[in-house]
């Protein structure tokens, strides 16, 4: 654990010391549409608002969740920052909230309530002809099964890719 955690302290104080001309550069989309699945959720859509280098992920999805739930619905939302490597990749972190409601089951060994989770990730994205973005992530979720922050927790890692389209 201490390796990435020191990786990633690099990298921030090498940015930090940047010259303020690299610094001072902000991505140039304002809006995203974006696609993606992972192992968590099979998949998720909706819309990324980025304002110089601060980004939100507003997003809803369905089809099954994980522990082969059968089906289920999910609203999330992340908050987070990324980083311009260089004019068209990019790196970022963020931290999520995912609000999932399972669908009905007649099995009984089928937990049908409501959950939620936590979602911690760090991304890599490749920004194709401003219109365009691929990208593929890593990150770690806790999962609330009692929906409450003192009920039962699952740690999972999440493994995520997707594509995003102005």
């Amino acid at each position: 654990m201490k390796r990435p955690l020191y990786l990633v302290t690099l990298a921030l104080a090498f940015w930090l010391s940047a010259p303020p001309s690299i610094q001072a550069q902000e991505p140039n989309i304002d809006f995203q549409w974006v696609t993606f699945g992972s192992n968590i959720t099979q998949i998720t859509t909706g819309a990324r608002f980025t304002h110089r280098d601060w980004y939100t992920e507003a997003c809803m999805g369905g089809f099954r969740a994980f522990d082969n739930r059968e089906s289920s619905f999910f609203l999330s939302l992340s908050l987070g920052r990324r980083f311009q490597l260089k004019s068209w990749l990019y790196i970022g972190g963020d931290l999520g909230y995912r609000h999932i409601i399972p669908d009905g089951s007649e099995n009984p060994a089928i937990d049908t309530g409501k959950f939620f989770t936590l979602d911690a990730r760090l991304k890599l994205e490749a920004v194709y002809n401003r219109h365009l973005s691929f990208f593929v992530g890593a990150g770690s979720t806790t999962i609330y099964q009692g929906y409450s922050l003192g009920s039962d927790t699952i740690n999972e890692a999440i493994v995520f890719w997707g594509v995003g389209l102005l």
